[in-house]
């Protein structure tokens, strides 16, 4: 009888222990190759092309926006951006906060004052969607 039990114990503590390994994979954050994303999206405005930057947009917002829309936005935004530079970031399962020190300019902002040249941390939320990573920019 001594032998059974060990035996069951065995073999629930076995069962248990994979089913602890199994329920920490697949809660674990899926932040895997966030770092490399946010940065190329960066590396790609940072050199213009914005055709390739419209590609690490979410699906959802790219249904909403044209390529050229959005190369018009940001063509309009009174900053020159500079530099960029991944951070951190803090994901859950499908979801990730990027934080990015991004360097800018902004041309004529004070009377006197030709160039204005700063640093600012800023946050962005990153979607995961079939695996791949996608900003979801602000509204």
């Amino acid at each position: 009888m001594n032998r059974i039990d060990n035996n069951v114990r065995t073999c629930v503590s076995i069962f248990l222990c994979s089913l602890l390994l199994s329920a920490c994979a697949t809660t674990a954050p899926q932040s895997e190759g966030i770092e490399q994303r946010a940065q190329a999206r960066w590396d790609a405005v940072l050199s213009d092309d914005l055709l390739a930057a419209y590609e690490f947009l979410s699906p959802g917002f790219r249904s909403g926006v044209t390529a050229s829309q959005y190369q018009r936005y940001i063509m309009g935004k009174q900053v020159e951006w500079t530099g960029a530079r991944y951070v951190k970031s803090d994901c859950l399962e499908s979801t990730c906060k990027v934080t990015i020190s991004l360097d800018y300019a902004i041309l004529g902002a004070l009377p006197g004052v030709k160039r204005f040249d700063a640093t600012k941390d800023i946050e962005e939320s990153w979607l995961m969607v079939d695996k791949v990573w996608y900003l979801v920019p602000e509204s």
